[in-house]
C-alpha cells in the first residue's frame, strides 16, 4: 500500500483502532516503540551508544518503550525525560502522579517502567545544570533517538526545546527521528521554527504527508515505516480511500 497520513488522518486512525477496534493505545505504543527498536539495530549494529530523548507525550512514550527494547538487547542506552515546565524529581511515582505532571497517559506508564528498571534523567534540576549534562550526553552518545514532539505538534517550540534543537543538529551526531522530527509540520513538511535534522525517521503505519514536500527530505532523512498492529482492515480503509479521514457514525 502506497498512501500517506495527514495529521488529522493519523489521530483518526489512532481513535478507531482503540474504540473501534479494542486495541489498548498502550499496546499500540509497544508496537511502535518495538519496531523503531528493531530499525536502530539495524542502523547501529556497532552497538553505539544511544541516547534516547523523551517529551511529555505519546511520541516520549514510544521512546520508552525504544529504550526499554534496546536495554533487553544489552545495548548501552541513556533516557532524558525532557518537559515544557520543571517540577519535583521523576523517580518511582505512580501512574497517576506522573498524569498530574502533564505526562499523557501512555507516556507515564512506559515512563514508569523504565523509572523502576534504569536511571531516568529529567530537566528537573534548577539552574543549567541539567543542560551542561544533557549536552555531555550528547556529546558521549553514538546515535540519538528523537522522541520529543510528534505529528501532533503544530506551533513553534518553546523553552527548553528551543534550545536544545540547534545545538542537537550542530552536534553531527545521527538522530533517528519517531514519527517525525521535532518541530516538523507533518503537514506541510516545513519547520515550525527551529527543527530537528534527522538522518532517519521511523514513522508509523505511512509516510505523513509533508513528507512529500519539496525540502522535507533535509529534516527527515531516510524513512523507515514501522507496522503498530493496527488491524488491517482499518488501514486499508486509509488506503483505498487515499488516506482521507474516516468517519463514523
Amino acid at each position: 500500500m502506497s498512501f500517506t497520513l495527514s495529521r488529522a488522518q493519523g489521530r483518526d486512525l489512532d481513535r478507531r483502532a482503540v474504540e473501534e477496534f479494542g486495541m489498548p493505545g498502550v499496546c499500540l505504543m509497544e508496537n511502535a516503540g518495538r519496531g523503531a527498536a528493531e530499525l536502530l539495530t539495524s542502523l547501529n549494529p556497532d552497538r553505539l551508544p544511544t541516547l534516547i530523548l523523551c517529551g511529555p507525550g505519546n511520541n516520549g512514550g514510544d521512546g520508552f518503550v525504544v529504550a526499554r527494547h534496546l536495554d533487553n538487547r544489552g545495548w548501552p542506552v541513556t533516557v532524558w525525560l525532557v518537559r515544557p515546565e520543571t517540577g519535583r524529581e521523576f523517580g518511582f511515582a505512580r501512574a497517576a502522579a506522573a498524569v498530574d505532571r502533564k505526562l499523557s497517559p501512555d507516556c507515564a506508564t512506559n515512563a514508569e517502567v523504565w523509572a523502576h528498571a534504569r536511571p531516568l534523567k529529567t530537566n528537573d534540576a534548577p539552574g543549567n545544570a541539567w543542560k551542561e549534562e544533557l549536552v555531555a550526553d550528547v556529546q558521549a552518545a553514538g546515535w540519538v533517538v528523537d522522541a520529543l514532539f510528534g505529528t501532533g505538534l503544530t506551533r513553534p517550540l518553546e523553552s527548553p526545546f528551543d534550545e536544545l534543537l540547534p545545538f542537537l543538529n550542530a552536534s553531527n551526531k545521527p538522530v533517528l527521528a519517531i514519527d517525525v522530527p521535532t518541530g516538523l509540520d507533518c503537514d506541510t513538511g516545513e519547520p515550525l521554527g527551529r527543527a530537528v535534522r534527522a538522518a532517519h525517521t521511523a514513522t508509523f503505519v505511512a509516510p505523513k504527508k509533508g513528507f512529500l514536500a519539496p525540502g522535507a527530505a533535509a529534516w527527515v532523512g531516510e524513512v523507515h515505516v514501522i507496522d503498530i498492529g493496527a488491524p488491517r482492515a482499518l488501514v486499508e480503509s486509509y488506503s483505498a480511500a487515499g488516506g482521507q479521514t474516516q468517519t463514523t457514525a
